[in-house]
């Protein structure tokens, strides 16, 4: 399984990492935890890998709407 971090999401589709986060529906503790077990500091977390290939499309169309 794929995962790409809230940047790489965001480049992708053209929008702000914001957009990403509220479009994903995550809290940022959630995404500073997680980049924590990646070794990361939590203020790292938008580079960290969390979102999968289905996230990406559900994050696609909830911004396409």
């Amino acid at each position: 399984m794929s995962l790409r971090s809230v940047n790489q999401v965001a480049d992708h589709l053209g929008v702000t990492a914001d957009d990403i986060i509220d479009a994903a529906g995550f809290t940022l503790g959630e995404l500073e935890h997680a980049a924590e077990q990646h070794g990361y500091c939590a203020s790292c977390y938008r580079q960290v890998p969390v979102i999968s290939d289905r996230e990406v499309q559900i994050i696609t169309t909830r911004l396409s709407s």
